[in-house]
């Protein structure tokens, strides 16, 4: 079964051979230009403890995280831009796999996104996913984590050719989004995994949250 890291890859092929030049380089520079600017320095990281919250979900049920992690020995927070982007398509894909083996291991997994419940909600749908997606409306826990920005005006006009509509995903007048980002926290709260990087090409892979779970139970056996 080949890894997230590997359908990307071959997504990205594809976008390569099929997407002019210009159109590449813009996004390629993006990346570029938001590691350069360290707006992701102050994200959570390993050690911070999490805010507590409540959300809505696809289903428009609230989900109080507290309940979450008092009743899981782990929780794995996924935030993802939109159901516009291939990347976290492929995502949620990979960890719906992972899904069933997170149960045993006593971990929940909650999925974040500013795009609207409608969105959500087909997307659930679609890939028949067995988490939640959380409504993050105007990214206000991304902005708690640290992992919020503002895409540039280049990159706005060229997701626009590619018929990526942001404003129509999320609804709320701006082009803010968040860096894909995952946290595996533990029952006091506390992050014992980040994954966040700049470059929303790379995601988390499964099997890592897997490991980094297995491998806690074992030290605090």
């Amino acid at each position: 079964m080949p890894t997230l890291e590997e359908n990307i890859e071959n997504y990205l092929l594809d976008f390569q051979k099929n997407v002019p030049k210009e159109t590449q380089d813009v996004l390629i520079n993006a990346i570029e230009e938001l590691k350069e600017s360290k707006k992701l320095s102050k994200a959570l990281k390993v050690g911070d403890k999490i805010p507590e919250f409540s959300l809505s979900n696809h289903d428009r049920k609230i989900v109080h995280i507290k309940d979450i992690v008092e009743k899981n020995k782990y929780t794995v927070l996924n935030f993802f831009d939109g159901s516009w982007s291939p990347y976290s398509n492929l995502q949620l894909i990979a960890l719906q796999k992972v899904a069933s083996q997170l149960k045993i291991l006593n971990a929940a997994l909650i999925t974040l996104s500013p795009q609207t419940q409608d969105k959500s909600l087909y997307l659930h749908e679609k890939h028949v996913l067995d988490f939640d997606i959380l409504y993050d409306k105007n990214n206000t826990i991304a902005k708690e984590f640290g992992i919020a920005y503002t895409l540039s005006d280049e990159v706005i006009a060229t997701y626009e050719k590619l018929k990526v509509d942001i404003l129509e995903a999320n609804r709320n007048g701006t082009f803010e989004i968040p860096s894909p980002a995952t946290y595996i926290v533990n029952k006091s709260y506390e992050i014992i995994y980040a994954f966040v990087d700049e470059n929303y090409r790379k995601r988390c892979e499964p099997k890592t949250i897997i490991d980094v779970i297995k491998k806690d139970m074992i030290n605090n056996h």
